[in-house]
């Protein structure tokens, strides 16, 4: 595997704070100047209705900052940038009479980025987004429940919006929770309906996701609509109300997926598809992902359910482990009324299928696509037996119940998705490729680690590499 790593002197020295001179900083272009502190306890958006408040400079390690619900956005300038410090709190504050209200508000805040936005938490100090109010949140103790009622689907902020000119948006070590609230009237992409978690859509600048947790949203976690992209061993729970990919790549967009967890996403995991008009062409490597029953709150039917190349989209698809998703790895062929793939450059195989019931395994060379088993594959072709080869997680029921509701099964909650000892998955992957590592090497202002193919299928690698939650 390969690591990139740099040292630096403290959590609070990647921002800001001055290193002695013994101790180095690693970076590969001078530092955006990103202002002086926000002072702790601030709120960070405007509350005259729907107009926006400039914010920028440094969002202080450990302090705890307010975004109000039914005011404007919090906006970061062209050229300004916001600065967040491990273990910051960014609190939603919604009112006192319960989810279904605040979306009778109208506009929910978001922060808009027309500059450059980096949230940097660790490990031992993550970075949370999240609603203020206790008795607003989803309920582990009540899962499964059903999505029609869980607060996760309320769409309680805006969550982070790529402007078409923005800078960097790089997001490391951050839990991201309750977003798709409604775009103002006036948003030039998004006006009065639910916005993505988080929106890039520059193809000059740079997208990274790393380490970090996205729980509840409306629609798409992720729409990069133009980027160069990394997006690396993440955690998304919870995706989508009735469709939303948990990672949506558009033309103008280049970039890896892996080492991700996805559990209970509506429509597909992943999907690369080159609308949009922008180049370069929709380019996606997915890879060693772990994705458990996704597509089952899609309400196109045919559509959605693991990892999908559609409408001239291009990429390499490796190493997937696929666990009872609606359908199977989807790559449309033409003839169908959604465009084809780029299917000359699409590369696939050495995926992992497993389902419990026979209208899963059916589905995992899905039906209207010209997807086909490939060489590595598992369980790949449509006549496999419910049940079999059973991947042997740490913790989570395989077969599952004969009740079992795929729908509200949408949570991690306590299951552990490494591999036992004994796992088929351990040793049958294919490492004969590379990412693309399209965005530069460093520990605030690009990416950390660029993790290499794993031998092992899935997300959790026996040798401890791979998704770290």
């Amino acid at each position: 595997m390969k690591r990139r790593f740099f040292q630096l002197c403290g959590a609070s020295a990647i921002l800001l704070t001055a290193c002695s001179k013994n101790e180095d900083v690693s970076v590969t272009r001078p530092d955006p100047v990103a202002g002086s502190y926000i002072q702790d306890g601030d709120t960070l958006n405007s509350l005259n209705g729907s107009n926006g408040r400039s914010i920028k400079g440094t969002l202080k390690q450990s302090g705890t900052y307010y975004l109000y619900s039914g005011a404007g956005d919090a906006v970061i300038n062209a050229g300004d940038t916001l600065m967040i410090q491990s273990g910051v709190k960014v609190l939603v504050i919604g009112p006192s009479t319960g989810p279904t209200a605040i979306g009778t508000q109208g506009h929910a805040p978001g922060i808009v980025v027309k500059g450059s936005l980096y949230s940097i938490g660790t490990k031992a100090a993550p970075v949370l987004f999240t609603v203020a109010d206790a008795s607003l949140k989803s309920d582990p103790a009540k899962d499964p429940q059903s999505p029609q009622t869980d607060p996760a689907f309320k769409g309680y902020w805006g969550g982070i919006q790529g402007a078409a000119g923005s800078g960097d948006i790089i997001i490391k070590w951050t839990r991201i929770e309750y977003t798709g609230g409604l775009g103002p009237a006036n948003d030039p992409y998004r006006p009065n309906v639910s916005r993505y978690s988080i929106y890039m859509q520059n193809p000059n600048a740079s997208f990274v996701l790393e380490d970090s947790w996205l729980y509840g949203s409306v629609n798409d976690m992720v729409r990069i609509a133009g980027g160069k992209f990394e997006i690396f061993r993440n955690t998304f729970e919870k995706a989508g109300l009735t469709a939303g990919e948990c990672v949506n790549v558009k033309s103008g967009s280049i970039g890896d997926i892996a080492y991700n967890l996805v559990v209970g996403g509506t429509g597909n995991a992943f999907k690369s598809a080159n609308a949009g008009g922008l180049s370069p062409q929709a380019n996606a490597s997915m890879f060693n992902n772990t994705i458990i029953s996704t597509g089952y709150r899609q309400q196109k039917v045919g559509e959605g359910g693991s990892l999908d190349f559609e409408n001239g989209g291009r990429g390499n698809c490796y190493n997937n482990l696929l666990v009872n998703c609606a359908f199977g790895l989807a790559i449309m062929g033409s003839g169908s009324s959604v465009p084809a793939a780029d299917t000359a450059n699409v590369k696939y195989g050495y995926t992992y299928n497993y389902g419990d019931k026979t209208t899963i395994t059916a589905q995992f060379l899905p039906a209207g696509y010209i997807t086909k088993q490939q060489p590595g594959d598992i369980n790949g072709g449509n006549t496999t037996t419910p049940g079999a080869n059973n991947p042997l997680f740490v913790n989570y029921p395989l077969p599952v119940a004969a009740n079992f509701n795929f729908i509200a099964n949408d949570f991690v909650g306590s299951y552990d998705f490494h591999l036992q000892s004994k796992s088929p998955a351990i040793g049958k992957a294919f490492t004969g490729f590379q990412p693309f590592a399209v965005v530069k090497d460093d520990a605030v202002y690009g990416v950390t680690e660029i993790t290499q193919p794993g031998k092992d299928i899935g997300a959790f690698q026996s040798d401890h590499s791979g998704n770290q939650h």
